[in-house]
C-alpha cells in the first residue's frame, strides 16, 4: 500500500468537468487537471482558490487533502480532512482518507484503526475502510487480522485488483506462498498492465524456488 497512498488508488478518482468563468468549479477543474498531470503545488493553490468561493465544500477539502498527501504533507492533509468532517461528519470518505493518511503517512496505525472501525460499524460493506483497516493492522504486525480485512474486501469487490494484491502480500508474509500466488494471478488477470502485481508474483515464485535469484524481495510496503 504504497502511500502513493493509495491515498492514492483513492486519489485517482478526481475528474475534470466543464465550467465557465473563474467560478469555484473553474478553479476545481484547474486543480484537478494539475493533479492528474502531477503538478501538486499548482493543484493545491487552485483548490485554495475554489475554497475561497465554496468554503463548505467537502469535496474540495478532500481533494486538497489528497493533493497535500501526494506532497507528503500528511499533517496538512489531515487538517483538510478534519475540516471536511467538521462540515459533514456523516461522510465516510473524509474519515477514510484521514485514516489512510494516519496509517500510511504517519504510521499512526492505532488511531487509523479506530477510524476505520467506526466507519465499518456504520457501513460494514465500505470497501475502502476494509482495505484501510487491512493496511493499518499489517502496520501493527497483526497479519491474521489484516488478512481477514483483505478477504472481506475481495468479497465486496471481487473485481478490484488491489484487494487481491494486498491479500497476496499478507499471505506471502505468512509464508503461504501458493495462496499468495493465486491472489497475484487473480490481480494480474484483472489488471495485466500493473507492474507491481507482476513483480509480486515473481517474488513469490522465487520463494517457491521456481525462479532464479533475480526478482526483488517484497515487503509489507508492497501493499497498495
Amino acid at each position: 500500500m504504497k502511500l502513493a497512498i493509495t491515498i492514492i488508488a483513492v486519489l485517482a478518482a478526481i475528474y475534470v468537468l466543464p465550467a465557465m468563468g473563474e467560478s469555484a468549479q473553474f478553479w476545481s477543474n484547474q486543480a484537478n487537471g494539475y493533479f492528474i498531470s502531477g503538478d501538486f503545488e499548482k493543484a493545491a493553490a487552485s483548490y485554495d482558490k475554489a475554497l475561497e468561493q465554496e468554503p463548505n465544500s467537502t469535496e474540495l477539502w478532500n481533494n486538497k487533502g489528497r493533493t497535500l498527501g501526494m506532497m507528503r504533507r500528511f499533517d496538512d492533509a489531515i487538517a483538510c480532512f478534519d475540516k471536511s468532517i467538521a462540515i459533514n461528519a456523516s461522510n465516510p470518505e473524509s474519515s477514510n482518507l484521514k485514516g489512510i493518511a494516519l496509517c500510511r503517512g504517519l504510521n499512526r496505525n492505532r488511531e487509523a484503526i479506530a477510524i476505520f472501525d467506526q466507519i465499518l460499524q456504520t457501513d460494514p460493506s465500505y470497501f475502502d475502510a476494509w482495505t484501510g483497516m487491512g493496511m493499518a493492522l499489517a502496520g501493527e504486525g497483526s497479519l491474521s487480522g489484516s488478512l481477514e480485512c483483505f478477504e472481506k474486501a475481495t468479497q465486496i469487490k471481487p473485481q478490484d485488483p488491489t484487494a487481491w494484491n494486498n491479500k497476496g502480500v499478507v499471505l506471502r508474509e505468512m509464508k503461504r506462498y501458493q495462496e499468495a500466488l493465486t491472489c497475484f494471478n487473480k490481480a494480474i488477470t484483472i489488471d495485466s498492465a500493473n507492474d507491481d502485481y507482476q513483480k509480486n508474483r515473481e517474488s513469490t515464485l522465487q520463494d517457491m524456488d521456481q525462479l532464479p535469484e533475480t526478482a526483488p524481495r517484497m515487503n509489507m510496503q508492497d501493499l497498495m
